[in-house]
């Protein structure tokens, strides 16, 4: 069977190009991002990840304290949690509209069942030792909670069959950082 040297590969469906954000975005896989890259048209990424969600939860400190060092520990265990997520679709509804295909993808993910930890939450550190004792309470957390499914769903949307899928209303990185930190 001959295949022509300019036929392009099929366009991922709505679900497929959620799984390929998620995968991107959340777990920081590569190949993933070349391809959002490849299918968008646009570099997405200019730093590493592991620096982005060193961003997202340390801003741009430049110092290097107690609390610098701990929130970096932190960190990696945040970015630890947010690669075991395996956030991936589990079906779509289509509800095209004047022209605009949309895509209402149905996605769950793991997530740490903080909640199942029973009442840990921070006390509101009033004191810089009890600020770093509340990093330590959150990061030994997140080690040890169960996981948990987590649903939601996400808008996907283009304008004809030759366009690739992009998310309208993916929650940014911080937000993620929010939903493993904050028990439901």
């Amino acid at each position: 069977m001959a295949f022509s040297a300019s036929a392009q590969p099929a366009l991922p469906t709505a679900e497929q190009s959620f799984d390929l954000f998620a995968r991107f975005m959340l777990e920081g896989d590569a190949d993933a991002a070349a391809q959002v890259s490849q299918l968008t048209g646009a570099p997405l990424r200019n730093e590493r990840w592991e620096d982005a969600v060193d961003r997202v939860v340390l801003g741009d400190t430049p110092a290097d304290d107690a609390r610098t060092r701990l929130g970096r520990e932190l960190s990696r265990q945040i970015a630890l949690a947010l690669q075991q997520t395996h956030c991936r679709s589990t079906g779509s509804e289509r509800r095209d509209n004047d022209g605009l295909q949309i895509a209402i993808v149905d996605y769950a993910c793991q997530m740490p069942d903080l909640a199942a930890q029973g009442d840990a939450a921070p006390a509101g550190a009033d004191s810089e030792h009890d600020a770093l004792s509340d990093v330590r309470a959150a990061i030994t957390r997140l080690q040890h909670a169960p996981s948990r499914a987590q649903t939601h769903q996400v808008i996907l949307a283009r304008n004809s069959d030759s366009d690739p899928w992009i998310p309208q209303d993916l929650p940014p990185l911080h937000v993620w950082v929010e939903r493993l930190l904050l028990p439901e």
